[in-house]
């Protein structure tokens, strides 16, 4: 079971929106306060979660015992959506559906622009200036707003819920059931805490470091998250197949 849930952490460390909000509060006037109180609502609405749906699912049996016949179609459908993914992805349809998303919203915003411009020309009082994206605000706020945004930044993936799944059915203690989702947490926001811990020991470097990874990311982000999506994917496609075997 550790084994499982340490692998489904790892592969969602893999997270260049994680490493993008690191940025933004290494940026800010108090990095480490910033940085510390994301980490913070982030490990604390996830792990709380986590004990939540353990607790539930657990009690429920929603997934029975490891032998349970419920077991091995939940890994067919998770493995299918993560197969779908890891295509969606390798394929390259994200890059070009963020590019579209990216020309639209750019296009509208020089639309929008032009029609001021021709407001302004004619004295008739314009609107106010287009907001900035949520995560940008609620980071560039007080502590209070950097954990809100650990919350609000943070929901369940697919493979979060496997994870949790993994802890459900191995039919462990419920101490021990708190130490994998610890675990789990720990792994999956590892891109965050390992910064904050740097910054208090090495603060000058940790941002170049940062920026290095997030360039790093950016520029294999369709091999890497394809790869984790793909393997993942496929491992839960075959253990579903051969336990319904």
């Amino acid at each position: 079971m550790i084994g499982n849930v340490a692998l489904l952490g790892l592969s969602c460390a893999f997270n260049p929106v994680l490493v993008a909000v690191v940025l933004l509060t290494l940026a800010s006037e108090r990095p480490k306060r910033m940085l510390g109180a994301y980490v913070a609502g982030a490990f604390t609405w996830s792990v709380g979660l986590g004990i939540g749906v353990v607790s539930v699912a657990t009690n429920a049996e929603a997934f029975g015992g490891s032998s349970s016949p419920s077991r091995p179609i939940f890994d067919l459908v998770a493995g299918a959506l993560l197969l779908a993914g890891s295509v969606w992805y390798a394929t390259g349809r994200a890059a070009r559906y963020k590019a579209e998303k990216e020309a639209k919203k750019a296009l509208a915003q020089q639309s929008e622009k032009e029609a001021k411009q021709a407001l302004a020309q004619q004295s008739v009082p314009v609107g106010d200036p287009p907001k900035t994206p949520l995560s940008e605000r609620l980071l560039s706020g007080p502590a209070p707003l950097a954990f809100l945004a650990g919350v609000v930044l943070n929901f369940p993936s697919v493979r979060y819920i496997a994870a949790m799944k993994e802890i459900v059915v191995a039919d462990v203690s419920q101490r021990q059931q708190i130490l994998a989702i610890l675990l789990f947490n720990v792994l999956m926001l590892s891109p965050a805490i390992v910064p904050l811990v740097l910054i208090v020991f090495r603060p000058e470097g940790t941002r170049a470091a940062i920026v290095r990874l997030d360039a790093w990311m950016r520029a294999h982000s369709r091999v890497l998250i394809s790869g984790v999506l793909g393997a993942i994917g496929l491992y839960l496609t075959i253990r579903g197949f051969v336990e319904l075997a």
